[in-house]
């Protein structure tokens, strides 16, 4: 089943039954320029296990640029709210998906129960930036009023759901810096946040099993060096079921 509004992008919804149940919305990273499929499926079939309805944002099918495109995911947060089988709504957004995700819980939070982002673009500060996935979503026409927009860990409030965070120390692609300044935020506003970060690990290890092993690393070998990261799943599958706001 998909839900799309005006553009190419879709939700992609997968129900485990008829029962209304909370749905698991995973925003898989990529740049802001793809969504990546290491960040899918295999993402929220992991959390669903016969509890959660799951569903995928594809949301660069059609490269919709800030404003519009969180303008978009709000009509489609809506009718995902309006869904008949739908109860409450967590999202999972690695990486650029992680900085969608954030900005969605900054201005859309009524809608959003909790919030688990793994690797996250956070900041537009040129010292810690992957300047590259912010002038994908912000477009040719870059301005400093605009970095300031979408330099997240200025935005969040005491409203700002329940939130996970995940990161890697070694991270030279999207730096651990983010998600630091991403808790003193939350910290600042007084919002709920568990955070665990690991020693070692490349950006992009999503749930860290062999079916997403890196493409230029035997799937053994990836198990071996950072196989011990995947316990994140088991602390998330927590989070998601302790009763905090």
């Amino acid at each position: 089943m998909k839900i799309s509004i005006n553009s190419k992008n879709y939700v992609e919804i997968s129900l485990i039954d008829q029962t209304k149940r909370d749905l698991i919305l995973v925003l898989p990273g990529g740049g802001y320029e793809f969504t990546s499929e290491r960040e899918s499926w295999v993402v929220s079939s992991t959390f669903a296990e016969d509890i959660y309805h799951e569903a995928i944002f594809f949301y660069r099918e059609e490269k919709l640029t800030y404003p519009e495109i969180h303008l978009e995911a709000k009509a489609i947060l809506e009718a995902l709210k309006n869904h008949l089988l739908i109860d409450k709504i967590y999202l999972i957004g690695f990486s650029a998906g992680g900085h969608f995700a954030i900005l969605l819980s900054t201005l859309y939070y009524e809608y959003i129960e909790k919030l688990i982002v793994c690797y996250p673009v956070v900041t537009a500060n040129p010292r810690y930036a992957h300047m590259q996935s912010l002038k994908n979503l912000i477009g040719d026409d870059i301005s400093t009023d605009l970095l300031e927009e979408v330099s997240l860990e200025k935005h969040i409030h005491p409203l700002f759901p329940p939130t996970f965070i995940m990161h890697t120390i070694t991270d030279e692609s999207v730096s651990v810096e983010n998600s630091l300044m991403l808790i003193e935020a939350l910290k600042a506003n007084k919002v709920y946040q568990e955070a665990h970060f690991y020693p070692t690990g490349r950006h992009g290890v999503s749930i860290v099993t062999k079916d997403v092993a890196f493409s230029d690393m035997d799937p053994n070998n990836f198990i071996d060096a950072y196989g011990y990261i995947n316990d994140w799943v088991r602390l998330a599958k927590q989070f998601l079921k302790r009763g905090v706001k």
